[in-house]
């Protein structure tokens, strides 16, 4: 076994939403010995290398070909069942972008001349199925029911807000309650792979970091710093750590949603990236990004939910630390101490906008666009960055990469799309996944 090698992306910051719906899936089906233990897209393998390649030949070869590549972005998208080598799959649909098609394809030309796999797809990269695991191995027809039934749940699950952490939240030392885990969430989640990572037999052989530019050798954890440093970099890489002040206009109004604050489990829930362990370093960064992008003198509007649970400063402690003349819109999970308001609207370059935490508080009889938070990333199909049809914005921290978004920028993509006549959705804003 320690002769077969495996070339993957395991997820990162999806890796927590997508093992809880493993686990629920598993659960509700009785899976648990068909479930994939490290959920990951394959990019080539399994394999095993011609006679005279060593390890080490292995390595310069694929680290040839990734050193060219930054992160790697897709969407996991929904589910899908297909027949394997050894059964059926019941698997996370993958929505690769152009760098993700394009690093499989590189890597196949590679590693063709110098290795046998015993996948014949690997032969036809063009033709991919990318995915990621739930469970395989399945008799076909039981494969068949259990997807029915997936695909049923989803269809009729009552809405229940998410948004509740309480309802969620992970003590130390203690598994998620197993009444939420038996709930088959729909998924739709932005991934980058910040790795690429080298399995041998079970075991890491060895991760290339597509920041760092550099074989690494250990510190493979999720929790680990040399993680935490690649999230980093990942972050300053794609906008969502600013590092000097961004220029901004001057008649523009800027808004962001649902930053909480002292949160720690919110970075597992909205696969935010940050380590869980240290809420001071997520604190500091969305501080530091507000205060980039907004000077003292910039109007804001803040859609609601500061901060959350018994670790985080107080409302008023935070309010001190950001920039801005802010109009407060009152979220669930305030406090009121900062005089939020329930809603407010305004006239923008001949656009009306109604402010709101929840879109469920829209009044029916409002005709304008709705900028609201309330939902994170937690339901992108319905709640996306900007929803054209149903007119809504959504701002939460997640959706628009953890800095204010200017009215501006709104006003300019509504009416760009307005005048092209396209109505599909931006899921986030800047998606590096179209």
């Amino acid at each position: 076994m320690d002769e077969i090698f495996l070339i993957e992306i395991r997820l990162g910051t999806t890796k927590w939403r997508i093992k809880e719906t493993i686990s629920a899936i598993a659960k509700k089906f009785r899976l648990e010995l068909f479930v994939e233990k490290h959920p990951h897209v394959t990019l080539f393998g399994p394999l095993s290398l011609n006679e005279g390649i060593s390890c080490d030949q292995l390595l310069d070869t694929i680290g040839e070909v990734v050193s060219r590549y930054e992160p790697i972005p897709f969407l996991i998208d929904g589910w899908e069942k297909r027949e394997g080598m050894h059964g059926s799959v019941i698997a996370f649909l993958v929505q690769p972008s152009d760098a993700l098609k394009s690093l499989t394809k590189a890597i196949s030309e590679v590693l063709t001349p110098i290795s046998y796999s015993y996948n014949v797809w690997d032969a036809f990269p063009d033709k991919k199925w990318f995915h990621v695991t739930i469970v395989n191995r399945l008799d076909p027809i039981e494969a068949e029911e259990i997807f029915s039934v997936i695909k049923k749940s989803n269809d009729m699950l009552p809405y229940i807000d998410r948004t509740q952490m309480d309802f969620f939240e992970i003590k130390p030392g203690k598994k998620l309650a197993m009444k939420s885990r038996e709930i088959i969430w729909p998924v739709t989640l932005e991934e980058t792979g910040l790795r690429i990572t080298v399995m041998q037999g079970e075991k890491i052989l060895a991760e290339y970091g597509l920041c760092e530019k550099r074989w690494i050798s250990r510190g493979y954890r999720h929790t680990s710093k040399s993680w935490q440093n690649s999230l980093s970099l990942f972050r300053k890489r794609t906008g969502s750590e600013l590092t000097m002040k961004k220029q901004e206009l001057a008649d523009d109004i800027f808004l962001i949603s649902d930053l909480h604050l002292g949160h720690a489990n919110i970075i597992r829930y909205c696969s935010r990236p940050f380590l869980v362990s240290d809420v001071a370093e997520m604190d500091r960064i969305l501080i530091n990004n507000w205060n980039f992008a907004i000077s003292p003198q910039s109007r804001v509007f803040y859609l609601g939910d500061l901060r959350y649970g018994e670790q985080a400063l107080g409302t008023k402690e935070y309010r001190q630390k950001l920039n801005g003349k802010i109009t407060f819109i009152r979220g669930n999970h305030d406090d009121g101490e900062l005089g939020a308001v329930p809603s407010s609207t305004l006239n923008y370059k001949k656009l009306r906008f109604l402010l709101v935490h929840d879109p469920a508080d829209i009044p029916p009889d409002f005709d304008g666009w709705t900028i609201h938070g309330h939902h994170h990333n937690n339901d992108l199909r319905h709640f996306p960055f900007i929803n054209f049809v149903d007119r809504r914005i959504n701002v939460s921290a997640e959706v628009i990469r953890y800095v204010p978004v200017g009215l501006n920028e709104i006003c300019t993509l509504i009416q760009s799309r307005q005048s092209s006549g396209n109505n599909h959705p931006i899921f986030l804003r800047d998606p590096i996944v179209d």
